[in-house]
């Protein structure tokens, strides 16, 4: 490390190996929407690391079926949470979880989030709310209610909003909802690195790019809606991306790890896209 002192450059050791950095031993984190997808993905790298991990989601069969596959990857500490993070009891319960069987909260990643198709002459009020509920109050509900534990601990911590691409741009016709959506949460990232710097909770959020990840899948085969062709707008999309292929959601994963370790102790307040170049396209 080069540090300026005294008004010249100087030399500083660097004393602290890439494996040290990286380790996430002895911290605990929650992840949301963890049963597939970028969730599963987040929560089965951090638990590579050394961190325990609460599961959460909403289907308590996939949850478990999620625990089973992180175990067989080596997952250490695993536990699970049913939880809908539209619900401010659920999700107090689901961060005091962590508390409880883990010891305490180190990581939240505000990964739960839906999406669907609609122009806006289909798109009514209570599918808007829908969208909302989950993937902007869903996000400010946790990130809340894991601040009051990270301030009790007096050790800081890491919270990852995974927003989407489509917070900067739209990629389709029909997500007039979804991205409203992205984009709040990519202000609230901003906002709350503002507010909890000063604390050292570093904020931050990850923007993948396509991904036929499992909730994608389902909602494709739910069949188009009126005007829009789905399976044509995916084809788009893919070719659209200079990489030449959709985002596997472990490459998700590899950024949450990057953002929740030592070795992202000075990013903060900042959106990492990973989406294969999309944007530039």
């Amino acid at each position: 490390m080069i540090r300026l002192a005294r008004g010249a450059w100087s030399v500083q050791q660097n004393d602290h190996p890439l494996t040290g950095l990286i380790d996430l031993t002895g911290k605990a984190g929650v992840v949301t929407g963890a049963a597939q997808g970028f969730g599963f993905a987040c929560a089965d790298r951090l638990s590579e690391a050394g961190a325990g991990i609460v599961l959460a989601d909403t289907r308590e069969e996939r949850l478990h079926e999620a625990a089973e596959r992180l175990q067989a990857h080596g997952g250490r500490q695993v536990e699970l949470a049913v939880a809908d993070v539209t619900d401010p009891n659920a999700v107090e319960l689901m961060i005091q979880t962590a508390v409880d069987r883990l010891g305490r909260l180190d990581i939240l990643v505000n990964n739960a989030g839906i999406f669907s198709n609609c122009l806006i002459e289909n798109l009514d009020h209570a599918e808007f709310q829908r969208i909302m509920a989950v993937n902007l109050s869903g996000t400010y509900l946790a990130t809340r209610a894991a601040v009051v534990r990270m301030r009790e601990q007096g050790r800081g911590g890491a919270i990852i909003n995974i927003s989407s691409i489509d917070a900067v741009h739209p990629t389709a016709k029909g997500l007039s909802h979804y991205d409203a959506s992205k984009a709040a949460v990519w202000g609230f990232t901003k906002s709350m690195a503002l507010e909890l710097g000063p604390e050292g909770i570093r904020v931050n959020a990850i923007a993948p790019g396509p991904s036929r990840t499992e909730g994608v899948e389902e909602v494709v085969a739910e069949g188009a809606p009126a005007g829009i062709d789905v399976e044509a707008q995916w084809a788009e999309l893919a070719q659209h991306v200079p990489l030449g292929r959709l985002a596997d959601p472990d490459e998700i994963g590899r950024t949450a790890v990057y953002l929740a370790s030592e070795l992202a102790s000075y990013v903060h307040g900042t959106q990492i896209i990973v989406d294969g170049g999309y944007l530039v396209a």
